[in-house]
């Protein structure tokens, strides 16, 4: 600012840090013939962290110090004194502390012209930098060099200051307008919410947030709002109330020792899930029939007041502690749309060098969280987590994750979510890891009662209804010890599945315009839906080829389609076919087995569901044992040939052969099982008692479940262990599950 007033010229941070290194330079060199490099580095360094601009910069410093050892004195004051490194200002050279000393203030980047001066300063800024961008500043600097005849400023330059800087709301990316968002947001709701609503402190019930100390007091205590919180999540069963009493301890502990005993927090739990019927269609508005188990992700969080998030395992040596900050991932990215987030080329690169990192479902939360919520700076969190959900079983073990930390984080942050904007957001916010599944799993998570099992349909989302589980009845998960490892290459699996999904039903819209408005979701293949007969079903498939290349799905499609396709391709590696007809049929038939089987465990003919347990398992089956007994390739036959045999048997009148070829015995080809998984699906279906087996989860590994009579229990574990575990030398992994409640804080 010169002796009237008038602004000089606006200086740049970095134009400031470099100024600083030259000073120092300067005097250094004035001490030296030769300056160790190691030196000037550090210098460079001390001013400019940052090594990307440091390198845009001062790119010829960082050559000179880089060719040797030492750096010679008078080529070193050669170079800072030509144009590039001198900070000049209306013709006059400063050094950084001069600059400092005469800058009274910090420009917001708000400016207001007359037009003319505003025309004349834009025709004036050019490029002529190293990051070979044009700078609106500059306007400022070169209209405040020009003067009239008498050498005299043209233009009258002045800087007006603010009581209220923050009235200024300039931001130069996403995360700075979320901090101006959530600014007036806080200074609009101050009045109304009165502390209370995000940003305040935590609105929590008096047995919800407690010291870490006072938790723990709680638990060694004789407690008995504890015991009765104890009884209703797990029922009767006092070992495994004293197992949970000493899985908490040993989490809170892990929490206090790194973050404090004093800290108040929140102890929040997420249960793993089987799904009795309805495996793959969730996304495509389906049904799902599960309950919640008794193997669970327990976390202990409290609230921070930054946005990093700082994760610790209770299994340090499997999960090693993590941090990030939330406004440095939001940062990259604009709020236009979370799928075009999650498939950006730097969260995928990031996911490629961190495949299986336990915290990414942590992100995934917290990042979704953000995204919601744009007016509101999301506080980040310490989180300590231990669980005993098996990893890659089908039991939706990331998926606890995702719920323990959204669920942390919205009670931490004073949020409010219906269930069904809770469960959407887990869904798409495990999106960010690479999957492109639905919301089912996250809804059996949270959604679980103890003793039931709930029917719940999507799209939109709803719960059908509630039942009681059959009490004669034991539900066993047996492990397959295969991991099915969602972040590695059974991930291009599961998503070109969807792929299939999306496309097989583009394709059948195209071919079918009559029926184009009806066919909104793969359970729209459906005869009650369309109002016809199931053998129209399979003359409707018969339109979609059985397998199709990526070449020929495009050569199919229209050009309105090219973003669809665009979409579905990016989301995995090509395979070698898309199996698009039997995709759909399974998805079709699943669904309405998904429907009935509800039907059957209420009434009491467990027999009749287990049947289709088995058909929903053909439908994922790989493999199926010869008369050797050995297990080969299984072929799945969607053919046309076999579309007509099914025509012909609803035609025939046969009662056997009428059931047989009703839409929902169909397996269809989905083929997300293993060879161990279908030999184990198939020992335990020769076990006396056995209603029915099949795969749990998305498949490529994990469990089976399997519904058996309690009174047979001994002889299914016995078939197990000398069928398959023994065999394979793997160890017993044999669960009987006991029901719990959902996800909740305790």
């Amino acid at each position: 600012m010169g002796k009237s007033g008038e602004i000089l010229g606006i200086i740049e941070k970095p134009d400031l840090g470099r100024a600083a290194i030259v000073d120092e330079l300067k005097v250094l060199a004035g001490k030296k013939k030769a300056i160790d490099s190691a030196k000037v580095l550090e210098v460079a360094k001390k001013h400019q962290p940052n090594q990307k601009k440091l390198t845009v910069a001062m790119p010829e410093l960082l050559t000179m110090a880089a060719k040797s050892e030492t750096v010679d004195k008078g080529t070193l004051l050669k170079l800072l004194n030509s144009e590039h490194y001198r900070l000049t200002v209306a013709g006059r050279e400063y050094t950084a502390r001069e600059i400092e000393n005469a800058c009274k203030g910090v420009n917001p980047s708000l400016y207001l012209f007359k037009a003319n001066a505003f025309y004349r300063g834009v025709r004036m800024i050019d490029n002529n930098n190293a990051q070979h961008e044009y700078y609106l500043t500059d306007i400022v600097k070169n209209l405040g060099s020009i003067r009239d005849s008498q050498g005299q400023a043209e233009y009258r330059i002045r800087a007006v200051g603010l009581d209220e800087p923050e009235l200024i709301q300039g931001f130069n990316s996403p995360n700075e307008l979320l901090t101006i968002q959530d600014h007036v947001r806080r200074k609009k709701g101050s009045a109304r919410h009165d502390g209370v609503g995000p940003g305040a402190r935590p609105q929590l019930g008096a047995q919800q947030y407690h010291t870490v100390t006072e938790w723990l007091k709680r638990l060694d205590g004789n407690d008995a709002t504890l015991k009765r919180w104890l009884e209703k999540i797990y029922g009767k069963h006092p070992a495994l109330h004293q197992e949970k009493r000493t899985t908490l301890a040993k989490v809170l502990k892990c929490y206090g020792k790194r973050f404090g005993f004093d800290e108040k927090v929140v102890v929040v739990r997420a249960p793993g899930r089987i799904n009795l019927m309805g495996r793959h269609v969730d996304h495509r508005g389906g049904y799902n029939n599960f309950l919640a188990i008794d193997r669970e992700t327990i976390a202990v969080a409290g609230l921070r007041n930054d946005d990093s998030v700082v994760a610790v395992n209770l299994q340090p040596d499997m999960f090693k502690s993590q941090q990030f900050s939330i406004s440095e991932l939001i940062g990259r990215f604009a709020w236009s749309d979370w799928v075009n987030f999650v498939n950006s080329d730097w969260v995928r690169n990031m996911l490629h060098s961190s495949a299986g990192d336990w915290v990414n479902y942590i992100k995934a939360a917290m990042l979704r969280l953000q995204h919601k919520y744009q007016d509101v700076k999301i506080r980040g969190i310490n989180i300590a987590v231990t669980g005993n959900v098996p990893m890659a079983a089908g039991l939706s073990s990331s998926s606890t994750l995702v719920v323990a930390t959204l669920q942390a984080a919205i009670a931490l942050n004073n949020l409010e979510l219906t269930s069904q904007q809770f469960i959407d957001l887990c869904g798409e916010g495990e999106w960010f890891v690479g999957s492109r599944g639905g919301a089912g799993d996250h809804a059996a998570i949270y959604l679980g009662q103890r003793g039931k099992i709930a029917q719940v349909g999507y799209m939109p989302f709803r719960v059908e209804r509630i039942i009681d589980a059959p009490a004669d009845c034991q539900i066993v998960i047996a492990n397959s010890h295969i991991k099915a490892a969602k972040s590695a290459a059974a991930k291009h699996t599961f998503n070109s599945r969807i792929a299939a999904y999306n496309l097989g039903l583009a394709i059948l819209k195209q071919r079918c315009p009559e029926l184009s408005a009806m066919l909104e979701y793969v359970r729209d293949i459906n005869p009650v839906k369309l109002g016809c007969k199931a053998s129209d079903i399979y003359r409707l498939l018969m339109k979609v080829p059985e397998r199709m290349t990526r070449k020929e799905i495009i050569a199919t499609l229209s050009s309105e389609h090219k973003t669809l396709i665009d979409t579905n391709f990016a989301s995995h590696n090509e395979p070698a076919y898309y199996p698009v007809r039997g995709v759909l049929l399974f998805g079709a038939a699943e669904i309405m087995r998904a429907k009935i089987g509800i039907d059957h465990l209420e009434s009491g003919d467990v027999k009749s569901f287990g049947e289709l347990m088995k058909v929903s398992h053909d439908g994922d089956r790989v493999a199926r044992a010869g008369e050797d007994g050995r297990y080969r390739a299984f072929e799945h036959d969607c053919s046309e040939r076999r579309l007509e045999e099914l025509i012909g048997d609803i035609q025939s009148e046969d009662p056997n052969r009428v059931l047989n070829a009703q839409l929902y015995m169909q397996p269809g080809t989905y083929a997300c099982s293993t060879s161990e998984i279908d030999s184990m699906v198939d020992i335990a279906c020769t076990v006396k008692g056995v209603a029915g087996a099949q795969i749990a989860g998305a498949g490529l590994g994990g469990c089976i479940m399997i519904v058996v009579n309690k009174e047979n229990l001994p002889d299914l574990h016995k078939a197990l262990i000398e069928r398959y575990y023994r065999p394979q030398k793997l160890a017993p992994a044999i669960l009987n599950c006991i029901t719990v409640e959902g996800a909740g804080l305790a």
